[in-house]
C-alpha cells in the first residue's frame, strides 16, 4: 500500500512539474525572441550590368546603404539607397549607328526580404542562409547618349518607377556582423534609361539593369543585453532546448542529496545532517524561532530569541531571568529577584506588615509543570512570608481557556504546593487553587500568580 501511495505521489509530482516547466519553457521561449536584435544596417559594393538597347560592354559599379527590420525569423522589411553608373554601347553591326551611353543613377526602394532555410525540424540554425527580395522603388536618372555625329547626342534626366527582385546568401560572422553576396534585377517602367530609343526591330519595350555585389551588415537592437539576432534564432531549436531543460528539471526534482525527504529543487538547505527534522522547504526545524535548530538547541522552548550559540537564553547577571525580559539586567551576584528580574531583600519578622504583602509570580516552561531553579528564590520568599504571617493564606491562580489548559494549571499549582510543604513545612490547606481566562496577562500560558486569600 505504501508503495502504491508513493508511486501515486511521484506521478502527481511529475505531472505538475511537466505542466509548470512547459509553461515556463513557452514563456522563456518568447522572452528570448521578443527582445532579440531585429535591426541591421549594411553597406553594399558591386557591379552593374545594363539590359538596354545598347547591350555591349555594359559593366560598371555601384554602392549602397540598406536598413533592415526583421519582423520574424523568415520575413523582414528593408529600405535601401543605391548610387552608381550603368553604361553600354551599340555598333553598326547591330543595324544602327555607333552609340554609347552613361547613366549616373540613384535609387531608393522598399523591399520585403524572405529568409529561406532558417527553420529546420531536423537540425539547428545554420550560419549560412539564402534569401530573396521583392519591392518597389524610384530611380533618378542622369543619362547621356553619344553618337559619332555630336548633333545626334541625347540625354534623359527623369525619375522612373522600378521593381527590384533579388536573391542571395549571407553568412553569420559573429553576434555583430554578417557578410553576404547578392544579385538584384531592377525592372524599370521606361525605355529611356539609355538616353535613347532605337527605331529598329530589336528595340526593347523597357530597360532594366542588375546589381551584383557584396554586403557587410551590422546587427543591433533596442535591448543591449541581447546578443542574438532574430534572423539567426531557430524556433524549432528553441523547443528542443526547452525539452532538454524539462529533463534536467525532472532529474533535479527527483534528487535528494541530504536525504531529508525534500527534493533538491525545493530544498533551501540540501546539506541537512542525517536525522534532523526539517520543514517543507528543507530547512531544519526551529520550534522556538531563536535561530538555532532543535538538533543543536539545548533550550528548545526558549521564551526569548536573544540566545547563545547553544540556543540558551542569555542571562548576563545570572539571576535566572533572560536579558530580553530582565528589568534589572545587572542585578548583584547572588541577589534574590522577582519574576521581572528586580532584586529585593528579605526583611526580619518584626518588619513584616502582614496586611500589606507583595506576592510573587512563578513562571514555567511551555507545556511543563516542573518548577525551574530560577523560581526557587521566589518560592523561598513566599514561604518566609507565610511562615512569618501565620494568618496569611494565598490563592494560586492559573490562566486557561480549555480543559487541557486547566489540567496543566492545576498540575503547576499542586507542584508549588508540594514544594512549599516538602521544603518549608507550609500546610497544604493554606494554599487554594483557582483558574481564570484572562489572556491580557503577559505570558499567561506560562505563569501562576499568588494573591491573598480570604479564608
Amino acid at each position: 500500500m505504501n508503495y502504491i501511495t508513493k508511486s501515486l505521489k511521484a506521478l502527481i509530482l511529475i505531472s505538475v512539474t511537466l505542466l509548470s516547466v512547459n509553461i515556463h519553457a513557452q514563456s522563456d521561449y518568447f522572452s528570448k525572441i521578443k527582445p532579440a536584435k531585429k535591426l541591421s544596417v549594411g553597406l553594399n559594393f558591386g557591379l552593374t550590368n545594363s539590359y538596354t538597347d545598347a547591350p555591349q560592354d555594359n559593366s560598371s559599379n555601384s554602392f549602397g546603404l540598406g536598413v533592415k527590420y526583421s519582423v520574424s525569423h523568415t520575413v523582414g522589411i528593408r529600405a535601401s539607397f543605391n548610387s552608381g553608373k550603368i553604361v553600354g554601347n551599340r555598333s553598326e553591326e547591330l543595324g544602327a549607328e555607333d552609340f554609347s551611353f552613361e547613366n549616373s543613377f540613384s535609387t531608393i526602394d522598399l523591399s520585403a526580404v524572405f529568409t529561406l532555410g532558417n527553420v529546420s525540424f531536423l537540425r539547428s540554425a545554420r550560419n549560412l542562409q539564402y534569401f530573396a527580395t521583392i519591392g518597389l522603388g524610384s530611380m533618378s536618372n542622369d543619362a547621356i547618349g553619344k553618337y559619332d555625329d555630336p548633333n545626334l547626342n541625347s540625354s534623359y534626366d527623369e525619375s522612373v518607377v522600378f521593381v527590384p527582385i533579388g536573391f542571395g546568401l549571407k553568412y553569420n560572422l559573429n553576434e555583430n556582423f554578417d557578410i553576404g553576396l547578392n544579385t538584384q534585377f531592377n525592372f524599370t517602367s521606361s525605355d529611356d534609361i539609355d538616353a535613347n530609343n532605337f527605331n529598329i526591330i530589336a528595340n526593347k519595350s523597357s530597360d532594366y539593369f542588375s546589381q551584383t555585389g557584396i554586403t557587410v551588415s551590422y546587427k543591433f537592437g533596442t535591448d543591449k543585453s541581447q546578443t542574438s539576432h532574430l534572423d539567426w534564432i531557430n524556433p524549432v531549436e528553441s523547443i528542443y532546448n526547452d525539452i532538454d531543460s524539462i529533463n534536467k528539471s525532472l532529474k533535479t526534482l527527483m534528487a535528494d542529496t541530504d536525504g531529508d525527504g525534500v527534493g533538491d529543487y525545493f530544498d533551501k538547505d540540501n546539506e541537512t545532517p542525517d536525522g534532523v527534522k526539517t520543514y517543507g522547504d528543507g530547512t531544519a526545524v526551529d520550534t522556538d524561532g531563536d535561530g538555532v535548530p532543535d538538533s543543536k538547541d539545548k533550550e528548545v522552548f526558549s521564551m526569548v530569541t536573544d540566545v547563545d550559540a547553544d540556543g540558551v537564553a542569555k542571562d548576563d547577571d545570572g539571576d535566572g531571568i533572560p536579558n530580553a525580559i530582565d528589568a534589572e539586567p545587572n542585578s548583584p551576584a547572588g541577589a534574590m529577584v522577582d519574576s521581572k528580574g528586580k532584586a529585593f531583600e528579605i526583611k526580619e519578622y518584626s518588619a513584616y506588615n502582614c496586611d500589606n504583602v507583595t506576592l510573587p509570580t512563578i513562571m514555567f516552561d511551555n507545556g511543563s509543570s516542573k518548577i525551574s531553579s530560577s523560581s526557587f528564590a521566589a518560592l523561598y520568599t513566599l514561604a518566609e512570608k507565610m511562615r512569618m504571617c501565620p494568618s496569611l493564606n494565598v490563592t494560586a491562580t492559573g490562566y486557561t481557556r480549555s480543559k487541557s489548559g486547566e489540567r496543566l494549571a492545576w498540575k503547576r499549582a499542586n507542584s508549588i504546593i508540594d514544594h512549599l510543604e516538602a521544603n518549608y513545612g507550609i500546610e497544604r490547606g493554606r494554599v487554594s487553587v483557582d483558574y481564570t481566562a484572562d489572556n491580557d496577562v503577559d505570558y499567561a500560558s506560562k505563569r501562576i500568580d499568588f494573591s491573598k486569600s480570604g479564608k
